[in-house]
């Protein structure tokens, strides 16, 4: 119970750092569900950021940090909530139509049952991120040995020494609320992310009016690889297995909360207004804060904005330029302190920026890839291996067409995408999403033409599905865009 207790005060301060940080309903327009999730996320990523500091700062994370940081948090969104509680007449008309309502809420809900119904084995992060949970609880210092790493005759002790630390922390925040680890009950804070993503796409959507908020979301939470991978591929063995396999995308995998800020900080960049700005940028540092993916995806974006920008100057808002650069300077900001110790620790087996040469971009496109890399016998992979070629870049580009034509999963979204590029490519921010995505693709297309790892070996962990996974949120936002004769700018 008190591990219960724990994740919810975790929880309930997300909230209200996330409604502090939120703008007036006057300034920014948005329903009561549009701002709940919109607020857990937001505060979510301010959580993390915070807490990322205090680490940093002090070396660990105690009990102290904790209780100041949700207390402060406690406080101040309380105020704002307070001064908010009289003006209900503010909020936007919930954008779903009546018998909608009961499936948002429904997968809503499901999504975090389902999240700590599953032991936390059956995610990615018992290594990468449950273990750097229990160290920070513990006490240990990220600047010790336990962090850093060991290396030797017995190959090292720590998986991913440099992967972020967010999760981690928000693990331990939880489990110092309630005194004792539970790998059950630290998983709270971590089983919204499917909850609040179609929130955060209606709350971006909302420039457009209620029929684009009400299509965006619906579009995002009705994709079934944001709650389960390879959904219903096996019928219902997935679900009577669960624990044993590694076929959950839902709770603390390290994927979905990268997709869920990307989400958040598309929404939030839409939006147009100087503190949504702001937002994104916050959104973005999370992102990074999560999993070492965010910040290659904070580059694409950089790069895409960029781009749409100098495409057509004239055609973009003049402030579009300033925009850009408030959200990357509050990003800088505030995962500066995590990038800063990430250049102290070690980068094991996957140094992107070492292996994305032009040397081994044309070696994987002379030559065939080899099993030197394979954890086991190439032989036990069957088909995958010997009736198939070889070469890396057609591998790709087969696993690559299987997501975007996997409908079990990915249901309509990348048909609907491709439809909504030519109506988004009109405007400079929805153009710039556009951008992101294609960006993002082909960035993930070359680090696994380029990868250390055997190919086969990823895709069965799931790769590139988790990968472009992160990029659900913008993807969803250009899939719902309005044609011009049917939007409605704020």
């Amino acid at each position: 119970m008190s591990g219960f207790i724990g994740g919810l005060i975790v929880v309930f301060s997300a909230y209200c750092c996330g409604r502090a940080l939120l703008p007036t309903r006057h300034a920014l327009s948005r329903s009561r569900y549009e701002e709940l999730t919109t607020s857990i996320l937001l505060g979510t990523g301010g959580l993390i950021v915070m807490g990322m500091a205090a680490v940093f700062t002090l070396g660990t994370f105690s009990f102290i940090s904790a209780a100041t940081l949700s207390l402060a948090t406690l406080i101040v969104g309380g105020i704002k909530i307070r001064r908010e509680w009289s003006c209900s007449h503010h909020l936007a008309p919930c954008a779903f139509p009546l018998p909608q309502r009961p499936l948002m809420l429904l997968l809503g809900i499901g999504s975090v049952a389902m999240t700590l119904a599953w032991p936390l084995n059956e995610f990615d992060p018992i290594l990468h991120f449950g273990l750097k949970g229990k160290l920070l609880f513990a006490g240990e210092s990220i600047r010790g040995e336990s962090f850093n790493a060991l290396n030797g005759e017995f190959g090292r002790i720590m998986t991913h020494p440099n992967y972020p630390l967010g999760l981690p922390i928000l693990e331990a925040w939880s489990a110092h609320f309630a005194g004792v680890w539970s790998d059950r009950w630290v998983q709270f804070p971590l089983a919204f992310w499917s909850f609040s993503l179609p929130g955060a796409i209606a709350f971006g959507m909302r420039r457009f009016g209620e029929r684009a908020a009400a299509r965006g979301a619906l579009i995002a939470a009705c994709t079934p690889i944001l709650y389960v991978m390879n959904f219903l591929h096996k019928g219902v063995q997935d679900f009577e297995q669960a624990g044993l396999g590694a076929e959950k995308m839902l709770g603390g995998r390290g994927d979905l909360p990268v997709a869920a800020f990307i989400g958040l900080a598309a929404a939030c960049f839409l939006r147009a207004n100087k503190r949504a700005n702001l937002l994104a940028g916050l959104a973005l540092a999370a992102a990074v804060l999560c999993k070492n993916e965010g910040l290659a995806m904070v580059g694409v974006f950089a790069i895409a904005a960029g781009l749409s920008w100098t495409i057509n100057r004239f055609e973009a808002n003049k402030h579009s330029g300033k925009a850009i650069i408030i959200s990357l300077a509050v990003f800088t900001l505030c995962a500066g302190s995590w990038l800063w110790h990430r250049t102290s620790l070690p980068a094991i087996d996957e140094n992107y920026t070492e292996a994305m040469s032009i040397e081994n971009v044309i070696h994987y496109f002379q030559e065939d890839e080899t099993a030197d890399a394979s954890p086991i016998n190439p032989k036990l992979y069957g088909a995958e291996w010997s009736d198939y070629s070889h070469w890396r870049p057609a591998r790709i580009g087969r696993y690559f067409w299987n997501v975007f034509s996997d409908w079990l999963s990915w249901g309509l979204l990348w048909l609907l995408f491709a439809i909504g590029i030519f109506r988004a490519s009109q405007d400079f921010h929805g153009r710039t999403i556009a951008l992101w995505v294609i960006g993002g693709l082909t960035l993930y297309a070359l680090i696994l033409l380029v990868t250390p790892w055997f190919l086969i070996a990823l895709h069965q962990k799931g790769i590139p599905a988790r990968l472009i996974l992160h990029l659900i949120g913008p993807v969803a936002i250009v899939a719902a865009w309005p044609s011009r004769k049917d939007a409605f700018m704020e």
